[in-house]
């Protein structure tokens, strides 16, 4: 099965990226490259793989499928360049981030280009549908761009806090995070006009997918080395970012490993055998707690996928794969 899964993701991952590049073009070659720049390094797709599965499990138009994936892969690129400024990272999937190749000003219109290209790749895409279903895709576009703000600024306001609820973080990495895997299913079964029930269930399986993604994403961040994840190894904790493996720890720990933690936690001027201590306390009260919610909502995604009538079964394989995928990463 994984052979012909991989073939299946390959193809979609190579059209996909001529969409983008055929796209993001401009005629300022160092805002053409600036923004290019990300995509270059590679990156796994699983926005892209996750809207083409979903319109294929339904028999959908695979053009279409590519234009609309490469939109949500283009925004999802801009928020990535505009969320590294905010964080200060200087390595994103092992090269340097864009601000500090081009310079914060040249970042932020790349970022700015990218939003501008994604909703232009996204037109295109919707070319020739009727009214209803254009007003349907643009509308989810839209709010899920809201939405993954909203969840941002929730995250940045966190870091201030040391009360942060579970209910609070789940809240959050699903707008932050979640919100684009839901965008992604959704406008598979959108563009295809398919029917609410249908809609409603990829939008629910993309949604649990991008909450299991978040929780491991956040475990590889005090797991992994900065090789296998491509970015600075425990910047989460140097940033003061309240994840799951946080609040459980901070829950449950000994006062004195609530004082080490919070003395090094958000402290950007942090040595790395501090940061290696705090992970260590935090690997030791929360990552099995972390994995079992991740699973869960892996569960929850496949369980949506188990509602929904099958043309293409493939697609329906691709898509369960991806949801275990989530899970099972190193990076």
């Amino acid at each position: 099965m994984q052979t012909e899964l991989d073939s299946y993701f390959n193809s979609i991952i190579e059209n996909v990226n001529l969409e983008i590049r055929k796209f993001v073009r401009s005629d300022i070659k160092t805002l053409e490259e600036a923004s290019l720049h990300l995509f270059s390094a590679g990156g796994k797709r699983l926005r892209p793989l996750v809207l083409v599965s979903s319109s294929d499990l339904i028999g959908g138009d695979r053009q279409r499928a590519y234009k609309a994936a490469a939109s949500v892969e283009i925004l999802h690129t801009f928020t990535l360049v505009h969320d590294d400024i905010m964080d200060r990272d200087y390595l994103r999937r092992g090269l340097p981030t864009v601000h500090v190749k081009w310079g914060e000003p040249m970042a932020i219109l790349a970022g700015d280009y990218l939003h501008a290209k994604a909703f232009e790749v996204l037109n295109e895409s919707l070319k020739g549908l009727d009214a209803e279903t254009f007003y349907k895709a643009f509308s989810l576009f839209v709010k899920s761009i809201e939405i993954i703000s909203e969840g941002q600024a929730m995250d940045m306001m966190f870091e201030n806090r040391d009360d942060v609820t579970e209910d609070e973080y789940i809240e959050m990495i699903k707008k932050k995070t979640a919100m684009l895997f839901s965008c992604s299913a959704g406008l598979g079964a959108i563009i295809n006009k398919a029917n609410d029930e249908v809609i409603e269930n990829l939008l629910q399986y993309g949604l649990n997918l991008g909450i299991s993604f978040q929780i491991v994403d956040d475990i590889l961040g005090i797991i992994a080395d900065e090789k296998e994840l491509g970015k600075p190894v425990y910047s989460d904790i140097r940033e003061g970012k309240k994840t799951i493996l946080v609040i459980k720890t901070l829950r449950e720990a000994k006062e004195s490993e609530r004082k080490i933690i919070l003395s090094v936690l958000g402290n950007k001027d942090a040595k790395k055998d501090e940061l290696e201590k705090v992970a260590e306390i935090i690997r030791e009260y929360s990552l099995k707690y972390a994995y079992d919610l991740a699973e869960k909502y892996s569960d929850l995604a496949i369980r949506n996928l188990s509602k929904i009538p099958v043309s293409n079964e493939t697609a329906e394989k691709a898509l369960k794969y991806l949801a275990q995928f989530t899970i099972k990463r190193r990076k």
